[in-house]
């Protein structure tokens, strides 16, 4: 049975797609897969990026848990427990489903793969020049997840933008500061990579760059003074973005003199935060995590024949 990728016709997420599924390709056959948008293929093993997606597997297009594989239908049922498998960047998030009263998927169903993203992330860090930092300044980039997220009946901002946006001046007196907004706050949709392969501190909240950021060894800022609450009021409380606020894993200022006093003082990755890092990314598929998702894809599809 011939495996079909089905893509979503969304704009700000068109970047993110194409780029995930490029990589995967690499280690497809030619003539393994087909391609369709928003369609279901019958007699084909249907993948995607989006759990809206009609399809027989599904992986996220972001690193980050934010409950997406918990989400339900229109009818009230979770939308996971009418796939066959779902790919997860590591154990910890395959533990919280496999073990979750809300999911009826079996260990089997559920796969650790990494992110593919950092394939290309980390080799093109590894390919970059030795990095001079004796004697210029250090580098913060602050890329904030989307702004507004549905919860409930409530429309609510969990990102630090646009609150952290008047900060940005007096950041810029100490240090060089670049912004990458989320796809979906800004006019280019391309996916951030060159300005984090720049930065030595990201500034961020609760989305994929806090991971990617992480599996770079770039220190995650997050500002704890503008975001804290509403992500303990908001947030799911078994997320792992819940648990990285509850627990303090990583830097978690209370103030922005606080966030300069951190910067400064050269805070870097603790071992709490490698701990957790490894539990959420399996480091055995961190840079090999295209090849695994095309083998297993390609073993779904074979399953059905």
């Amino acid at each position: 049975m011939p495996l079909n990728l089905v893509t979503t016709t969304s704009k700000n997420y068109a970047g993110v797609q194409d780029h995930i599924l490029s990589l995967v390709k690499n280690f497809l056959p030619p003539g393994s897969y087909s391609q369709s948008v928003e369609e279901y293929r019958q007699g084909a093993f249907n993948f995607s990026l989006f759990i809206n997606q009609p399809a027989d597997a599904v992986m996220s297009h972001g690193a980050a848990d934010k409950s997406y594989f918990f989400r339900r239908h229109e009818n009230g049922g979770r939308i996971s427990n009418s796939l066959k498998h779902v790919l997860v960047p590591g154990e910890w998030l395959r533990s919280r489903i496999i073990n979750s009263k809300k999911l009826t998927l079996s260990a089997d169903q559920v796969h650790a793969v990494g992110w593919p993203r950092l394939d290309d992330l980390l080799a093109r860090q590894a390919a970059m020049a030795p990095d001079e930092v004796a004697g210029r300044r250090k580098r913060i980039l602050w890329a904030p997840t989307h702004d507004y997220a549905r919860r409930g009946e409530d429309l609510v901002s969990l990102s630090s933008y646009p609150e952290f946006e008047p900060y940005l001046e007096r950041l810029s007196e100490r240090y060089d500061v670049q912004t990458s907004l989320h796809p979906r706050n800004r006019p280019d949709k391309v996916p951030t990579s060159d300005k984090l392969l720049w930065a030595d501190y990201v500034v961020s909240d609760f989305g994929t760059m806090v991971y990617e950021a992480w599996a770079l060894g770039k220190p995650v800022i997050f500002p704890d003074w503008l975001i804290k609450e509403r992500i303990a009021a908001y947030l799911p409380k078994g997320s792992a973005e819940s648990h990285v606020f509850r627990e303090g894993i990583g830097l978690h200022p209370a103030s922005f003199e606080e966030l300069c006093e951190m910067v400064e003082g050269g805070a870097g990755i603790d071992a709490v935060v490698s701990e957790f890092l490894d539990a959420y990314l399996s480091p055995e598929y961190r840079g090999r995590s295209s090849e695994r998702i095309a083998q297993l894809l390609l073993r779904f599809s074979a399953e059905l024949r």
